[in-house]
């Protein structure tokens, strides 16, 4: 047996090593990013279709019960989707009950 620094066989599979890490790591923080980004993508998309649906009906006209009814089922549902917070799903609600 030899002691001391490993041979040119060991030098190059521990550098195999470290480098078959080194691009897993890479890919993987890559992946993560990229995910994270389409998550952002997606929350954006959701405060626009939010923003459009609640400017369909403009402030201040007089809507009848049954448009009132439409609208808070309306907001229920995006809550429950996800797509409102409970402090936004409030903000609206009085919205609509104030017309």
């Amino acid at each position: 047996m030899r002691g001391g620094r490993p041979g040119l066989i060991g030098t190059v599979a521990r550098t195999a090593v470290v480098a078959g890490t080194a691009t897993a790591t890479s890919r993987a923080v890559n992946k993560r990013m990229q995910q994270r980004e389409l998550q952002k993508e997606a929350q954006a998309q959701q405060a626009a279709q939010r923003e459009q649906q609640v400017q369909a009906v403009p402030a201040g006209t007089g809507m009848t019960q049954e448009q009132k009814l439409a609208q808070l089922k309306q907001l229920a549902e995006l809550k429950q989707m996800g797509a409102l917070t409970e402090e936004e799903f409030q903000q609206e609600k009085q919205k609509i009950l104030a017309q």
